[in-house]
């Protein structure tokens, strides 16, 4: 069983970590209107030289524009490690995945492979800078900010084309 089957149907004492749900475009708005104020906390952040946090806030802004783009396709996610897989699956890949889950790879625009590239970096940076003690550069704070921008702006970009603007 591969890890988004054993997202979508958990296993003997963990709980399922993506749930089927009615596509909602508010909750997506909701989840855009979060990952913008991340983004902003990361500039400030970047501006007063608080990298660890700049990479912290710009990965979690990512995270909210994922779990935006999965309520446009009708999922929920319970995990960071079940987001990643379902934006990956549906979103970049387009993989090949049981009868059950097409519907979600119909619903989803194609984006380029940077994308889940630079959200599995954010996400790798983010456990460095959260619990390492290493320096943290401004090199890699600024890469992930910048990042996460993009990756928020494309998200944006789909959430407005799902609105109709």
């Amino acid at each position: 069983m591969n890890l988004l089957e054993k997202c979508f149907e958990g296993a003997p004492n963990v709980p399922k970590r993506l749930i089927k749900v009615p596509e909602n475009l508010e909750k997506a708005k909701e989840h855009l209107e979060k990952s913008n104020h991340n983004i902003f906390a990361a500039k400030i952040m970047h501006d007063n030289k608080f990298f660890d946090w700049t990479i912290t806030c710009a990965y979690y802004s990512m995270y909210h524009a994922t779990m935006a783009s999965l309520w446009l396709i009708g999922l929920d996610a319970r995990s960071h490690e079940c987001a990643i897989a379902a934006f990956e699956a549906f979103y970049v890949k387009k993989m090949i995945v049981d009868k059950d889950y097409t519907e979600y790879i119909r619903k989803a625009k194609t984006l380029s492979k940077k994308y889940s590239e630079t959200l599995e970096y954010a996400k790798s940076e983010r456990i460095k800078a959260s619990y390492g003690v290493g320096e943290i550069t401004s090199q890699e704070a600024t890469r992930v900010l910048n990042d996460a921008r993009n990756f928020l702006a494309e998200i944006t970009k789909i959430v407005s084309e799902v609105e109709g603007i």
